[in-house]
């Protein structure tokens, strides 16, 4: 664990992995404490982290920079359905052929930048209410 927090979890890995702090400063300048959790390995992946995230959070995102099929969030979804279920947003390349660009700009453009990653956290903790 990165940071902690009680509203919401983010798990991210590899360059995402700063994003995602800088989206929980976003979220702390609002009043919402996100957790963030650096998830290195997908497999073996940490379910007890996991776990422990979605039953004291309640609302998980996911950020990986690539596709969100068959990676980092589709794992994470995988414990969490099957142990402790939550809202949960995938963010990635959403299964479509990307345009060309630099990797921020790509990044960015699948919403994953820091502010990207707290609007999507944001909108879990409204549906959660």
């Amino acid at each position: 664990m990165l940071r902690d927090g009680s509203d919401v979890t983010i798990i991210a890995n590899g360059t995402l992995t700063h994003r995602a702090m800088k989206a929980a400063e976003i979220l702390a300048a609002d009043g919402i404490e996100a957790r963030v959790l650096n998830m290195a390995s997908v497999r073996p992946i940490d379910e007890e982290a996991i776990i422990a995230a979605a039953k004291e959070t309640g609302a998980i995102v996911t950020c990986e920079e690539h596709t969100i099929f068959g990676g980092l969030g589709s794992a994470v979804a995988e414990v969490v359905t099957e142990n402790a279920p939550v809202l949960m947003k995938r963010l990635g390349v959403p299964g479509i052929f990307p345009p060309t660009g630099s990797a921020n700009f790509l990044l960015d453009e699948f919403g994953m930048s820091p502010e990207g990653i707290a609007m999507t956290a944001t909108g879990l903790i409204k549906r959660k209410s």
